[in-house]
């Protein structure tokens, strides 16, 4: 992505300190496929049963799978070993079951704890400051989850002040945990419509569908 680039540019960031998941929902394997070949390494889903069937057959080792949509707690058992991660845990009791789902015998599951920093009742997360955490105190003691950080959206405007006060939030809650967390913080933040003001926010992980594959039909 060379917009990425001029972004990483402009807000004095290293490009190379910014990994980009490939967002495949509604996509075929085929095109997994050349998404892979063309260097993407992560792949992000929305939907478990979609995910599930599309992935089945790609290697788990090159093709690492993340759902980053909403996890309903009914449909945890469609959350195999064959994930390497949730993006989007939003709840102790959904993290609890995460754990409790995945054997001891697999690689500990990744999360990231889903934060609503926007304020809109219609998108999912983390809302309070102090709940969030005392969640991320408990679900870091979980066995089998790995804590890697936080995710949130902002809201779908073009107000760069609105979008950006979203993202810098977020971030700051990710770096009041970060003594929880295994490994550096992810920062999961911004996608194709304003990846340019997550990078500036301090985005390390953005999650890019439209970008990289075009609209969707």
């Amino acid at each position: 992505m060379e917009n990425l680039s001029n972004a990483a540019a402009r807000y004095q960031r290293n490009v190379e300190d910014i990994t980009i998941m490939a967002v495949s929902k509604t996509r075929s394997q085929e095109e997994v496929v050349e998404a892979r070949e063309a260097g993407l390494t992560l792949f992000g889903e929305n939907r478990s049963e979609e995910a599930s069937e599309k992935f089945a057959d790609l290697e788990a080792q090159t093709y690492p799978l993340y759902l980053i949509g909403h996890l309903q707690s009914n449909k945890i058992s469609r959350i195999t070993s064959r994930y390497a991660g949730v993006h989007s845990v939003d709840s102790v009791k959904l993290a609890r079951k995460l754990s409790e789902r995945r054997g001891e015998e697999d690689t500990p599951l990744e999360i990231l704890l889903q934060v609503n920093t926007s304020g809109e009742e219609s998108k999912s997360g983390f809302a309070d400051a102090g709940e969030f955490a005392e969640a991320a105190a408990q679900i870091a003691q979980f066995p089998q989850l790995s804590l890697k950080g936080i995710m949130t959206m902002a809201p779908f405007v073009d107000n760069e002040v609105v979008v950006r006060r979203c993202f810098s939030l977020a971030r700051q809650w990710g770096e009041s945990i970060e003594s929880l967390v295994d490994g550096p913080l992810q920062l999961s933040m911004g996608m194709s419509s304003d990846y340019p003001w997550a990078v500036a926010e301090g985005s390390n992980l953005l999650r890019v569908g439209t970008t990289l594959f075009g609209r969707r039909d």
